[in-house]
């Protein structure tokens, strides 16, 4: 009996053997999925159509493929080189079919495998029309390689349908360039391409000056070091953007590229509301990080987003932002020589204190036990702690480190300006005569405190270093500053263009004239200076005419210093406490606090004018009736009560308003554009809106040439309006007036980088002009701003299609 059991659980194994291989040999046909096998032997195709497939794994090497809009789809990366033999990675979407009953190649498939044949295959065909391409072009939306993209496709197309694919879509979804073997060949043709010693730059920070406190202070003689830098050097009224946020102004001029694609556009990291901006809030590498790279060592102090250091670096960092958990030095072998010069707060007493502000022992006795956080007094014992503080810290990382750039932050004169300006002398009606006389001196003396350590930097800098000292804003004084510190409403309007610059050095050719420098001139002059290219990607110039005999490299592109550098941090304990630092914005007015804001009264409600109250309350009183007309439909008594009104208080805007609209129904076109303006000329509020508005109102009545005649004069009053300029390049472009359209749209985006608006607009005429790639690259730095726009997502995957 067991002997005849076992060759009967051998035919029980060889049966189940086999049900189980015919199993696996039949493919169902699915309307989700391609499935096909190749003769091993012969290339012939079967498919799994209509009926059931048997596909033998001993005879047929089997494919299956998801399905999408009928063809299978593959997404996969190729690895190609450059012209240059950089590597580069591009990810792909190859959509595919198979009509052909054999495939010329299936030795190739079966012995290589898939994934290998058709990396293979995509491979050699975009190595056809790459292995000439610069690897600069690889990540320019606006290069030429973005232009043969319709080349690339036909060319892959033309390439697999010789073995035997269908192709009917493939598409480009990213490019990664190798960045340590092209940061390598970089520096190879650097140093091919050198000429020239390698300068040393030192760059200072003096946030918030002013050309017209600046220049009063020197007349005053309380600046004498700035006066002989400016002397010997050059000086330029700094070019700015909108809106004058110190940390998204000073990442700016560290990077050299607008906000939307360096990413910090606010106090607050865009990731996470709750915290401070930092360097990992940064996208792109600032001057430091790129000299750093290529063996130019550099020193930073309490620069905006220099903090936590990149790792691997060669450079030193220092900084005391607000209350800092513990002071932030790297590398670590240096803390214990830069902290051993610090000034402590507790050590900052009545005696220094009273050197700057005109206060008795006794106030500032009662000041300090307050601890009250908005006392001005604490306040600036605070910034006297952190100004010495940096200043002896950078002076002990330049000693240690001998760097070829320096840059460093003196923030507290933005503090001063909008806690002490108010005071600052002469004394104007509507300043409290108290705090005049605690505050007075302070402005003054704290600028002569800066400027008496600027000195001490000029005995302490090498003779080559070119010293460049820049605000990114300037500051409003005279009668035009604000009659007091801010009081939990923003102070930005406090700030204006432009800004202060001064340069000085061996290099520089001496000049008394005041040239213009925009805010996206640093990075380039700074790196050009230090011997190395400006990125295609920088918006700025290098300040040619400061310098002699030095000129940017050339015959090195770099389209992005991105593309090269990797953004890695060093991890810190070291930190900010969000709410000290939420606090001290809100004390200069940085940020609001929305529960201490008082909402002002309405512009019709001040009573200002030369009116009895009986006068003042038959002017209201017509100035509504005309409104209630109005919306009554009855247009001719409308006029006659608002001419009235105007006729008892002809200085009021609002009347004027209401008569232009009411004119503008009545379709008296060139009589309502000549009242509106009038409104205008007496002080309108919200000026800037009320003429987008009204130009909007022809727009609306398909009468365009006339929304831009309004826009135009809105310009000419308003230069510097983002609103005007988006919206006059918005009506320019619907009217297809496409080469007046671009300035206006460019300079919308050049007075506020971070807006979604002017992006989406700038997209939408390129697209127009069918420029795709331009097109994308603005839809791209729109939705890296806010993710959330599914109509551009939409545009972005309808303008990919096409490429």
């Amino acid at each position: 009996m067991p002997r005849r059991r076992g060759p009967k659980l051998a035919l029980l194994l060889i049966a189940l053997t086999g049900v189980m291989y015919l199993l696996v040999s039949l493919f169902l046909p699915s309307p989700r999925r391609l499935i096909f096998g190749v003769d091993k032997s012969s290339g012939k195709i079967r498919r799994a159509g209509t009926g059931i497939a048997f596909l033998p794994p001993h005879r047929f090497y089997r494919l299956s493929f998801e399905m999408r809009d009928g063809s299978a789809q593959r997404d996969d990366t190729v690895r190609i080189m450059s012209r240059e033999g950089v590597p580069v990675r591009i990810f792909y979407r190859l959509r595919f079919g198979i009509e052909q009953d054999r495939l010329p190649d299936a030795s190739r498939l079966v012995k290589e495998g898939w994934s290998a044949w058709i990396r293979a295959r995509v491979g050699e065909a975009v190595s056809a029309v790459t292995r000439e391409v610069p690897v600069e072009d690889f990540s320019s939306p606006t290069s030429d390689f973005a232009k043969r993209r319709d080349l690339l496709r036909q060319t892959v197309a033309n390439h697999l349908g010789r073995s035997g694919l269908e192709v009917t879509a493939f598409e480009i979804q990213r490019i990664e360039v190798d960045r340590e073997a092209l940061l390598q060949y970089k520096r190879v043709e650097l140093r091919r391409n050198a000429r020239g010693a390698i300068g040393k730059v030192a760059v200072f920070s003096i946030d918030g000056a002013d050309w017209e406190l600046i220049s009063e202070l020197i007349v005053d003689g309380r600046l004498p070091n700035i006066q002989a830098l400016m002397n010997g050097g050059v000086s330029a009224a700094v070019q700015t953007i909108q809106p004058t946020i110190s940390s998204l102004l000073w990442t700016t001029a560290a990077t050299g590229v607008s906000p939307d694609r360096h990413g910090v556009v606010d106090f607050f990291d865009a990731r996470n509301r709750q915290q401070p901006v930092s360097s990992t809030s940064r996208r792109v590498p600032a001057v430091w990080e790129i000299a750093d790279a290529f063996d130019r060592p550099s020193a930073v102090v309490g620069w905006w987003t220099s903090w936590p250091p990149p790792q691997q670096s060669e450079s030193a960092f220092f900084d005391t932002p607000v209350a800092l958990t513990a002071n932030a030095v790297h590398p670590p072998e240096i803390q214990q020589a830069v902290t051993r010069g610090l000034v402590p707060l507790e050590t900052v007493g009545f005696q220094q204190v009273n050197r700057f502000l005109n206060i008795t022992n006794a106030e500032f006795q009662a000041a300090i036990a307050s601890n009250d956080p908005n006392d001005p007094i604490r306040t600036f014992r605070s910034v006297l702690s952190k100004t010495w503080s940096d200043h002896r810290a950078g002076a002990e990382l330049y000693r240690a480190k001998k760097p070829a750039l320096f840059m460093m932050s003196y923030g507290g004169t933005d503090v001063v300006n909008h806690l002490f300006g108010p005071y600052h002398p002469p004394l104007r009606p509507g300043v409290s005569s108290e705090d005049y006389r605690r505050y007075w001196p302070t402005v003054a003396n704290y600028y002569s405190e800066v400027d008496r350590m600027i000195g001490e930097w000029m005995q302490i800098l090498p003779d080559d270093t070119t010293v460049i000292l820049m605000s990114a804003h300037g500051m409003r004084w005279g009668k035009a500053r604000p009659l007091a510190p801010p009081s939990g409403s923003s102070a930005l309007d406090a700030h204006r263009a432009p800004g202060f610059m001064v340069a000085y050095g061996n290099r520089i050719v001496p000049s008394r004239a005041r040239r213009s420098f925009s805010i996206f001139d640093l990075a380039p002059t700074v790196l050009t200076i230090l011997g190395l290219p400006p990125s295609h990607e920088m918006s700025g110039q290098f300040a040619s005419w400061a310098f002699d005999n030095v000129s940017p490299i050339e015959g090195v592109g770099i389209a992005s210093y991105r593309d090269l550098l990797i953004d890695r941090h060093v991890p810190s304990p070291v930190a900010l406490d969000p709410a000290a630092y939420r606090t001290h914005l809100l004390q200069i007015g940085h940020i609001v606090d929305p529960g201490r804001v008082s909402m002002p009264l309405l512009a019709e409600q001040q009573q200002q004018d030369a009116l009895t109250p009986q006068q003042w309350g038959l002017y209201a009183f017509l100035n509504n009736q005309g409104v209630q007309r109005q919306q009554q439909k009855n247009s001719k008594e409308a006029v006659e009560s608002l001419e009235q009104a105007i006729a008892m208080n002809p200085g009021r805007p609002i009347p004027y308003l209401n008569l232009s609209i009411v004119l503008f129904d009545l379709q008296r076109y060139t009589d309502s554009e000549k009242v509106f303006f009038e409104a205008l000329v007496r002080g309108l509020p919200n000026a800037e809106q009320y003429i987008v508005d009204y130009a909007e109102l022809y727009r609306s009545r398909d009468m365009v040439t006339r929304a831009i005649g309004i826009l135009a004069r809105g310009k000419e009053l308003f230069p510097e309006s983002y609103l005007i300029a988006s919206n006059l390049g918005s009506a320019l472009a619907s009217v297809s007036r496409y080469t007046d359209a671009l300035p206006e749209l460019e300079r919308a985006l050049g007075l506020r980088p971070s807006s979604t608006v002017a992006l989406n607009n700038l997209a939408l005429y390129h697209m127009k002009r069918e420029d795709l790639g331009r097109a994308l690259d603005y839809w791209n730095r729109s939705l890296a701003i806010d993710p959330r726009q599914p109509k551009v997502r939409e545009a972005v995957n309808a303008a990919q299609s096409r490429i």
